[in-house]
Formats: structure tokens, sequence, C-alpha cells
């Protein structure tokens, strides 16, 4: 493995950083007040070159029951975990803390180090062996190596560094693709150079000269140098610890639990699905909505755990939950965290983020638990199908970059996942955008029984105008979407699509007989009318129409061919509307210019009529006005 971090876990003043110490050379108590109380208070941290050459980060954490938090933000990095023992006084409080919250966040590998073998006799290091196994008896370290070492005298110190490089070489790799995520551990300011942030790379990769988000407070700065256990470095990446120079961030913007991130990736979360276990440890059963200290990666916070399945959550019970936090923080999808009573303070429990970004949910719904259950399975498969689906039916259609956003997969991540969705048929395309394959057939029955409706309802009219149909849809669908989903549809031969109008594939206006004696009576008073016809309402009234129904029976007949609409209430016959064209092509073909005084005597209409024909001819760009006259704009 390129990159490591190795961290300490254990009680009290078992050890543990005098063992760093003796590994790495490095005294990880830096505060004065550590010094003075000879127990750690904070977070320490010191380079470790394994016998291998490779350079390990090492994290010491506090193991005094009130520093806790701390010891939490530093687990929440680490990929090998050292359980330190001491052998004087075996398993402690602390020790079987420490030990829940590791098997809790997820951790794989470790090792236990029994400390301090100098001050006991043989046979007692035994019996603490034998202690130690019992308690480490169903927990990821159940077959853990065990070292014996004395930092004092040096026993046991070099088998233990072999023993360490050993065990780190098969430890998965953090993944260096993908956006940027480190979770600030410390922020502090120096003369001359600014804002320093350090912390352990979750994922991704930083350089020098990038702009990166800050979040909190959620501002951008600019990385002016990078340092990896104190020497300068062009980049880091994940599995590196790093200290980050940032131009023109205030230390007090920063707080432990600030995450340094690609820019537009994260925002801040104030509820997070989750799936949640109680410890069988547990004094008691957790009730809806009760509250709880808070720990995900270097962040904490107050949330009150609303019970989405279940009334309460027994000791040893796993379920589901939406975690509604006091303070906002930035999540991702699988990120592990530890509950703590609220008083007294003391880990219960933890569990799984299965969405980051979640709707606000009511409990027993079994919509949200089936999804959330989905997700959760998924979630320990390591896969992310469901998850895209699930935000896909959230978002109803997005393009690549907003799914990619609303999902925080990269684009290395999110583009197989659609693939494999598309190829299984869960997901349709609809030019650059996605949309669950249900959505879509929602979508398609909507729209179909609308054009049915419509068909059933206007039986004469050839069908629906597009803008009218696609008000039946969402705002979330575009209109480049919009286009898209009818073009598929109309592929298919589901629909037909000509111009503005849309109808089903099969659709043919087809009048009955009432109605086809009233279309023959407008279309005989049209053809006798010529260049002078009646009146929109004078012809309705001629042939029996309705007043409701004129402007259906008029649209039909202009949709068949066989009357021109000039304006609301002027129609002209087909023949008289080609007659008047051909007149005004043979004025053009001698003259350069037409009045209205010429076109009028020219058809031998009123002037009446020929204004608003011309208008006409001015709106389809046959002519153009100038002044009094017309001249002709171009060929048809």
């Amino acid at each position: 493995m390129e990159h490591l971090i190795i961290g300490t876990a254990g009680h009290v003043d078992h050890g543990k950083t005098v063992l760093v110490k003796a590994l790495t050379g490095v005294d990880t108590d830096r505060l004065r007040e550590e010094k003075e109380r000879g127990i750690s208070i904070d977070l320490g941290f010191a380079p470790f070159r394994l016998p291998g050459g490779r350079l390990a980060g090492v994290v010491d954490v506090p193991g005094h029951e009130r520093f806790i938090h701390n010891m939490l933000a530093g687990a929440a990095g680490m990929d090998l975990v050292l359980l330190v023992v001491d052998a004087a006084e075996g398993v402690m409080p602390q020790t079987r803390e420490h030990l829940q919250i590791l098997q809790l966040l997820g951790l794989q590998k470790g090792l236990v180090v029994i400390t301090k073998i100098d001050l006991v006799e043989e046979d007692w290091r035994e019996l603490v062996q034998e202690e130690i196994r019992e308690a480490l008896r169903g927990t990821f370290l159940e077959a853990a190596p065990l070292a014996a070492v004395s930092a004092l005298t040096g026993e046991g110190m070099a088998e233990l560094k072999e023993l360490i490089d050993s065990v780190t070489r098969d430890v998965a790799p953090r993944s260096a693709a993908g956006p940027l995520r480190l979770p600030v551990d410390r922020s502090f300011s120096i003369a001359g150079f600014g804002t320093v942030v350090t912390g352990t790379l979750f994922r991704g990769i930083v350089r020098v000269g990038d702009t990166v988000a800050v979040v909190p407070p959620g501002v951008e700065a600019r990385v002016r140098n990078i340092q990896v256990h104190d020497a300068d470095v062009k980049e880091a990446a994940a599995g590196q610890r790093a200290a980050l120079n940032l131009s023109g961030l205030d230390r007090e913007q920063i707080l432990r639990g600030s995450v340094v991130s690609s820019p537009g990736h994260y925002r801040l979360t104030a509820l997070l699905d989750a799936s949640l276990k109680l410890l069988p440890q547990a004094p008691r059963p957790l009730k809806n909505l009760d509250p709880v200290h808070f720990f995900l990666g270097t962040a904490r916070t107050v949330a009150r755990l609303l019970l989405l399945d279940r009334e309460e959550l027994r000791p040893g019970e796993t379920g589901l939950a939406q975690c509604r936090l006091e303070r906002p923080l930035v999540a991702d999808r699988g990120d592990p965290f530890i509950i703590r009573s609220y008083s007294p303070m003391t880990t219960i429990g933890g569990g799984r983020v299965l969405d980051p970004l979640p709707a606000r949910h009511r409990r027993f719904r079994p919509a949200v638990i089936e999804q959330l259950r989905e997700l959760e399975q998924e979630s320990s498969a390591g896969g992310d199908e469901a998850f895209v689906r699930q935000k896909l039916a959230e978002l109803l259609i997005a393009d690549r970059a907003r799914l990619a956003r609303a999902t925080r997969l990269g684009e290395e991540q999110l583009n197989p996942v659609l693939e494999r969705l598309l190829q299984k048929g869960a997901v349709q395309a609809l030019g650059d955008s996605y949309l669950e394959r249900h959505t879509f057939q929602e979508w398609e029955e909507k729209l179909l029984d609308r054009l049915a409706q419509f068909h059933r309802r206007h039986p004469l009219a050839p069908g629906i105008s597009r803008a009218e149909l696609r008000g039946i849809f969402p705002p979330a669908l575009a209109l480049r979407e919009y286009d898209a989903f009818l073009a598929a549809l109309q592929e298919r031969e589901l629909v037909k699509a000509r111009g503005d109008l849309v109808s089903l594939s099969g659709f043919d206006p087809n009048p009955p007989a009432e109605d086809r004696r009233r279309l023959d009576r407008l279309a005989a008073l049209y053809q006798e009318g010529g260049i002078q016809p009646p009146y929109a309402r004078e012809a309705a009234g001629a042939a029996g129409v309705e007043s409701r129904r004129q402007e259906e029976l008029f649209a039909y007949l202009v949709n068949r061919g066989i009357l021109v609409k000039i304006n609301e209430e002027l129609y002209l016959h087909r023949e008289a509307y080609n007659a008047a064209v051909a007149t005004l092509r043979r004025h053009f073909a001698a003259a350069e210019t037409l009045t209205l005084a010429q076109f009028r005597d020219l058809t031998g209409s009123s002037r009446k009529f020929i204004q608003p024909l011309l208008e006409h001819f001015d709106q389809i760009k046959l002519t153009r006005r100038v002044g009094d006259y017309r001249v002709l704009r171009g060929e048809r």
C-alpha cells in the first residue's frame, strides 16, 4: 500500500504515546498541559518509516474518557490500528469502548500491543493475553496478531515493527480517484504563512495551486503549500496525512470538522438517512427522537434520531433512522458514524450513512423503508446502482453533471453505473439526460392518456399544441428533454408530431354526419364568397354552428387545407387564396411596388378584405410594407 495511516487506541496511561515515540522517535504530546499532566489530551501525529521502506503516518489518540471526542476525530482516518493494553492493568473500560468504536467504524485491520512487559512476570503476561483474547472475541481483532513490548527497554520493538510492516502489506488502498475530501482535524496560523489545516485525505488528490472549497464555512481558497510528514511536496493523495497552507482564509473560519474538498462538490446537510446499530451493552433502548452526541469524520454535533421502522431501538438491534442534526456537517454515502448517549456520555452505537442529502421523512412509510433497505443492502455490497436510481427518481430527470452532484459520485464511478443501468433497462436516456425507467413509463402513460382525452373532446382537431401538452409535466423536464421525449415516442410510433401539433399516432379526425354537413356548408359559403367572403361569425351562424364550436370547426377546415386563416375573423377558401397570391405575383412580375388600392382593383374586392390580406402577406414574409406601398420580399 503506497499511503498508510496507522492509529493507536486504548485506555489512558497504557503507554500509547511512549510506544509511538519508540516506533517513530517523535513525542506526539505537543501541548503544555499534556506535558504537565502526563496524559494525551488531543491528537498527536508522527511519520513512521516501516522496515520495508514505506513511510506511514501515525495518529496517536488520547485514552481518557473525557477526551473521547478527540479520539473519534483521529479514528476516522485509520487504515490500521494498534490496540494498546498495559501488561500490568489488562483490559480497562476505555480499551473496551475504543474497541467498540473501531468496530462500529468498520475498521478491518489491526494488531494488539501489550506494553510495559518489563513490569510484570511471564505468567502474569500470559493471563493478560488470555483476558485480551476473550475481550476481542467476535470483533475484527479476534484473530489479530499480538505483540508484547517494552518501549522503555526496547524488548520486542524490532519484532513489532516487522509485524506492522507485514500486516500492512495487504491493507486495501484508498482511492485517489474522484473529488477531493480532507476532513480537518487541526487548524492554526503561522506568522508569514497564514492559515494551515491538517487532516487525512479520505479521497482524491490535492496539488499546490489548486482552488479548494472549505465547508463549513463554504468559501474557496488557494493551496499555497503542502507538507506531508513535515516535508514540502507538490501534491498529496488519498491515504496520506497532509498540512495545507491556504490563502485567503482566517483560522477562525475553519474548525475541526470542516472539510477541504473539490469546489462545488460538497454542501452542508442537516439530515442523514442511516442504518443505525445500538450496542448490546447500551444501558437502555433508544426511543424516537432521543438526542445523542453524533460523531462523523472529524465533526461532532448533537442529533435527534427519527426511528423510521420501529417505536424504539433495543440494545443489539439494527434499524433505519433519519438523523436530524443540530449543526449541519459534510457527509458522504457509506460514511460510518458513532453515537454517544446525551448524558452521561458513553458510546451506545453507530451506523452508516445511506443517503447524505435525503428528503424529510415521516415514520413508518413503507416506500421509504423499502428504499432505505435496498440502499442498506447495496451499501454493504459496495454498489451504487440503487442509490443512483433513487436519486434519479428524486430529481425526475438529470444530465450527468447534475446527477454527479446529487450522488457525489465522481465521473469515473458514475459513468459505468449509468451504462449498467441503461443495459438493464432500469434507466432511460433522453438526449444527454437520464431518468428512471419507471418515471419514463409514468410520463408516457400520462401523455398518451392526455392525448386520448383531447381527441375525445375535440374529434375534429388534428392534435394538441406542444406547449399545451408540455404543461402536464413537471418543471424539471426542460424543453430539450421534452422534445427528446416526444421524439422517442414518435420513433416507437406511439405519437405523431407535425409542426406544433401532437396527436396519437393512429388518430385521424373523422367528423360525425351532423358535423360533416356543417363543415360542407361552411366550405361552400367560403367558396361562393371568393375574395369577399363572409366573416367567421356570419358564416358560422349561416351553417348552424354554435359559437362554442366555431373555433373547432374552422380549425378543422384550415388543417384540411380547405380554408386559409387570415386573422381571427377572416378566412378565405383555398381556391380564392391561391388566386389572390397568383394575382400578386403577376403584378410584381411587371412592377416593383404595390399599393393597397392597386391590389383592390386587381382582385375586384374591397378595402375591408384587402387590407387584412396584405397584412397577412407581410406576416408570412411574402411582402414587406414600405410606407404606403409594398415590395415583394422573396420567393416562397
